[in-house]
């Protein structure tokens, strides 16, 4: 790892960031990096692209009659407003299951961090609000296509997970042995890797490149979820919904817990995978438009969409503004 962003206090440096970035093809060829590319990390959310494949390839989105943006809810870390509670209790109501099956757990809305708000002390919270509950969603719609037990379907050595688990390491190209398993904020099972195989795993979506037959057109109507309503996959001021706004249809790009970021590129065919060490985001941000900003991706007459998070303003209390994250980023061609 090595410095990536740091944080200033009037006039002097306070804080400092360090991380890696691995950008590959879809041969899995380093092309850029910054820090350490193969360091081992966890994927957390950043996974929801590849986790959502077998609902896909057992037939549950068709049997089921998922709408695009039902498809989209399914890849999203939603903000658990209004429009994405109608569309989790929506998927739900589709495969003739309820809120009460969900297993992803209750937390207050992300808008509510999102757009700086507090809940009300006697506010109650749903699992249709939490950020995974569209994962949640479309995992118990494959439970029921493929005759699972629904009530199992969190489990990693049931049908449902190894399902999973399988098209992980395929779309990541990790042998199974290889692959640090550990449970995610929503308690479903996640992956550590190296972050290189992370962005290998976006490089193979964008680029179509598979050897499952028939695999790279569940990729294609992946990216087209997600790029018709990445709203679904994100939400108001949220990092993801900004980016792909700001690239509509040359990206797709996820977040994951703990400052990770995966990027695909899809004209370059490439993968970009970011880690910020110590978990925090407000170095991500910056990081990550820097970096797609020194690969060309990310033209400058396009940033306005992301202004807020190019280099974010650090304020106290009163709302002073004392200092800012600022990137300090530099990619090196491997």
């Amino acid at each position: 790892m090595e410095p990536l962003a740091y944080t200033t206090r009037g006039n002097g440096i306070e804080s400092v960031h360090y991380g890696s970035i691995a950008v590959t093809d879809n041969q899995g060829n380093i092309l850029f990096y910054a820090g350490d590319p193969e360091v081992v990390t966890f994927t957390r959310s950043s996974a929801k692209f590849i986790q959502v494949i077998p609902v896909y390839e057992s037939g549950a989105v068709d049997r089921f009659g998922f709408s695009i943006s039902g498809q989209a809810i399914m890849c999203g870390s939603h903000n658990g407003s209004p429009r994405h509670v109608a569309q989790a209790k929506e998927n739900l109501g589709k495969i003739g299951l309820t809120e009460s099956q969900l297993k992803c757990g209750v937390h207050p809305p992300a808008e509510y961090t999102a757009k700086g708000l507090l809940p009300h002390r006697d506010e109650v919270f749903s699992p249709l609000q939490h950020n995974c509950s569209g994962k949640h969603s479309g995992q118990l719609a494959l439970a029921l296509q493929i005759g699972a037990d629904p009530e199992r379907y969190l489990e990693f050595d049931y049908d449902v997970q190894q399902q999973v688990f399988k098209a992980v390491c395929d779309i990541y190209e990790m042998k199974p042995a290889d692959v640090k398993i550990g449970t995610d904020g929503c308690s479903l099972p996640n992956f550590g890797m190296p972050l290189k195989n992370m962005a290998l795993a976006y490089a193979n979506i964008v680029s179509g490149k598979t050897k499952v037959p028939g695999r790279e057109k569940v990729f294609a109507r992946i990216v087209n979820a997600i790029q018709t309503d990445p709203f679904m996959v994100s939400g108001e001021e949220r990092f993801d919904l900004a980016l792909m706004s700001a690239l509509p249809d040359k990206i797709i790009c996820k977040v994951g817990g703990e400052a990770v970021e995966c990027v695909g590129i899809a004209d370059k065919g490439w993968g970009f995978a970011a880690k910020i060490s110590d978990g925090n985001t407000r170095a991500l941000w910056p990081v990550v438009i820097e970096s797609l900003r020194q690969l060309g991706v990310l033209p400058d007459d396009r940033l306005s969409f992301v202004r807020k998070f190019v280099r974010p303003e650090l304020r106290n209390y009163r709302n002073i503004h004392f200092g800012d994250v600022v990137p300090s980023v530099k990619l090196r061609k491997a």
